[in-house]
């Protein structure tokens, strides 16, 4: 891996083909724990309801429905651990109907074989076309294609799959409705915490290079969002002023992001004192943030964030001085800088004010839960998934070359598993139904993850069983144990937390079998023989990395050609909607973050496949030189640097949009129309700006977009014609 990284011929197709196995992932990085991010009340919530529904399932019913019970219940809490910190209510109960129908339908068709592999052919399909729509969705399918072949393995009349499939999805709802209960908050801990990570992570951005993307802090806003929302919180009225202090946060970092972009203009420019006193400046940010996150964490000590606020103000005072109305060009960006530091000023109070507010206020009347009113299906957004489904049905599409695969390996094992007659063969399509993944990265990573962890946690309750031979009572005590470290691990370790939850499902099977050693033992061989398939299936027709890549590249430059086209309006003074402005920035930075993905997992492909490493990172520079730009456009225009449309200036935005959506085509169908060139365009529209007395900025943003999308073009081959950089 490392030398074709470091540009070293391709290998042969064999040497390709051996190179798949090779990966990053020993088993000892595979074990690695973050203890940061064990949740050990979250795990108690999500055991705490699927040990009550096992204990009542064997005292009320039979050890085989207390353990479907059980299952079900497992399932919704893997799917909310999956989505954490929000459980969506709406794919839980469509997890629930999915395991209910998947569970009949097996035990249905399992007294006629050929009848049950077919019908799992297109189960498998679907569940596989489900990753277009997310992580926590095709968490839902893959548990689908369980149920089916795990739950419905028993032969047996429509009474006993009705009976089955009933117990199962009462486990699921009991699961679902206790974590809606439980994770009702009797205060806002769990909340502020993951906001005060949002100012910690904007606070290292502040004292970061400028060269850093700020797409890797996003996730933390993003967790900090989603906290905020969960339904558990219905509509508190004291999550308002955090959801306010949560988007000052998100102010504070695109200012933050737009300077990074000026900086480095500024760096290329070789203005170092003008860059040294910004600098400067803007490490005093840090400080003022940490105290902001300090206060949010620690609600009950003083916080010095107004000092820390002041300390900053004086260092602006300091940097304002530096620039006078009458600076050459040069000093143009710098004195940008200098607003966008100021701008920072005025969101820190703003923050710092809301937090103290919330210290203060009186929130003994923040429990007003309010009932959702009912609504009808939603058949536009029903017609936007399908239209993304039917877009994905194509051989070079990474979600449809996963669903084959899956729709081939998953029912073939099936097969293999009973011409083999081992002991418990319905492991085996489990192990391939949940190891198989859309890429090689993640295959690679979660199998080895997977049976490392299923080693551990069949040994584990082999163990257990075998030394303590426990009662019922005793055996419920078990689960709660291990169940509750499998689930508190789960954000920790992958590894860890399946091992965990291996064990618990073996002890739960303990209560209607005999043998725990030979089960433990049938589960792990079912395990390595299933990952041993899977990878085998993806050698056989493997995802292509570069589709991968070319398709996030070109929904990037899409996001980034529709946010420029909002923005222009902004800057020409035209009605536009502050949440379509909000969305479309919004949409460039998950696409940004996607296409980084991507590029990263491409380079972790064999050499013989992988894309040019150092091709895709030049041009993730690049689309991050034209977002920066477009913010500082954004930004300055919501603060009055506008004018009134004009010819030139209508030419150059045309021109740059259509020099993006034809990126943007190349990247999707290696096709792309002619590309003129910008530069013209942009002579033409300065000169227009200057006779209009606009705001110098204006020009100053416009000159380095054209620079960055003449770069784009060049990177891509699809250079304009006459172009100049």
């Amino acid at each position: 891996m490392a030398e074709g990284v470091d540009g070293a011929q391709p290998s042969k197709p064999l040497g390709g083909a051996l190179s798949i196995l090779k990966t990053q992932s020993t088993p000892r990085i595979a074990l690695k724990v973050d203890f940061s991010l064990i949740t050990p009340v979250a795990g108690a919530i999500t055991i705490a309801p699927l040990v009550a529904v096992f204990a009542i399932g064997l005292a009320l019913t039979s050890a085989p429905s207390a353990i479907a019970m059980a299952i079900g219940a497992n399932f919704i809490a893997i799917v909310s651990l999956v989505g954490a910190p929000r459980l969506s209510i709406r794919l839980a109960f469509i997890d629930v109907l999915m395991l209910g129908v998947s569970v009949f339908a097996g035990t249905l068709t399992s007294p006629v074989p050929w009848l049950h592999v077919a019908l799992l052919v297109p189960w498998c399909f679907v569940a596989g076309m489900m990753v277009v729509f997310g992580q926590t969705q095709a968490t839902v399918g893959s548990q689908a294609m369980i149920a089916y072949v795990v739950l419905g393995r028993f032969s047996g009349t429509p009474t006993l799959a009705l009976h089955l499939s009933f117990f199962v999805v009462v486990g699921a709802l009991l699961e679902v409705v206790a974590l809606v209960v439980l994770r009702l908050p009797p205060t806002l801990r769990y909340q502020r915490g993951r906001l005060a990570n949002a100012f910690e992570a904007v606070s290292e951005l502040a004292q970061s290079d400028p060269s850093r993307p700020a797409t890797d802090l996003l996730g933390t806003l993003d967790g900090a969002e989603l906290a905020l929302s969960a339904p558990s919180l219905f509509s508190r009225t004291d999550v308002q002023d955090l959801r306010s202090i949560l988007d000052q946060a998100r102010r504070i970092r695109l200012e933050l992001t737009t300077l990074a972009g000026l900086r480095l203009r500024l760096s290329r420019e070789g203005n170092a004192s003008d860059y040294s006193l910004i600098d400067s400046s803007l490490h005093a940010v840090a400080p003022a943030l940490d105290e902001i996150a300090q206060a949010l964490r620690h609600s009950s000590n003083p916080s010095d964030w107004r000092s820390a606020v002041g300390a900053y103000q004086a260092s602006l005072a300091v940097l304002s001085d530096a620039f006078d109305e009458d600076s050459s060009k040069l000093d143009v960006i710098a004195r940008q800088c200098v607003t966008h530091l100021t701008a920072v000023a005025g969101q820190l109070r703003s923050a710092g004010n809301l937090v103290e507010h919330l210290r203060e206020g009186d929130n003994r009347q923040a429990w007003r839960p309010s009932i959702p009113s009912l609504s009808g299906p939603d058949f536009g957004q029903f017609r936007l998934d399908l239209s993304t489904v039917r877009g994905n049905i194509r051989a070079d599409s990474p979600a449809f070359r996963h669903a084959v695969r899956l729709s081939v390996a998953v029912p073939l094992s099936i097969l293999i598993g009973s011409l083999l007659s081992l002991p418990r063969s319905y492991w085996l399509p489990f192990a391939v139904a949940v190891i198989l993944k859309p890429d090689y990265s993640t295959l690679v990573k979660r199998g080895l993850g997977r049976v490392i962890g299923t080693m551990i946690g069949a040994s584990l309750a082999a163990v257990l069983v075998s030394e303590l031979k426990p009662d019922l009572a005793l055996t419920v005590v078990l689960v709660a144990v291990v169940g509750w470290i499998a689930y508190s691990t789960w954000a920790a370790s992958f590894s860890v937390s399946i091992g965990f939850v291996t064990a618990m499902v073996l002890i739960l099977l303990s209560t209607s079998t005999t043998d725990a050693i030979g089960t433990a033992v049938d589960r792990l061989i079912d395990i390595s023989l299933g990952g041993a398939m899977a990878f085998i299936t993806y050698l056989v027709w493997p995802t292509s990395p570069r589709a991968g890549v070319s398709e996030a590249q070109s929904g990037l430059f899409l996001a980034l050609h529709d946010y420029l086209a909002v923005v222009v309006d902004l800057v020409e003074t035209k009605s536009v909607a502050p949440a379509d402005v909000a969305q479309c920035s919004r949409r460039v930075r998950m696409a940004w973050a996607k296409a980084e993905a991507a590029v990263g997992r491409s380079v972790e492909e064999p050499a013989a496949t992988r894309i040019d490493p150092s091709e895709g990172r030049s041009l993730l520079a690049t689309t991050m030189r034209i977002l920066r730009a477009i913010h500082a456009m954004r930004i300055d225009a919501e603060r009055g640097a506008t004018t009134a449309a004009f010819d030139e200036l209508d030419e150059l935005a045309r021109g740059c949009l259509n020099s993006l959506e034809e990126l943007s085509d190349w990247f999707a169908a290696q096709s792309h129309a002619p590309v003129g060139p910008l530069r013209p365009l942009y002579r033409s529209a300065e000169k227009g700006l200057v006779e209009a007395g606009a705001s110098v900025s204006i020009a100053t943003h416009l000159d380095e977009l054209v620079n960055a999308i003449n770069t784009a073009t060049q990177l891509s081959g699809i250079t304009a014609r006459d172009n100049e950089g």
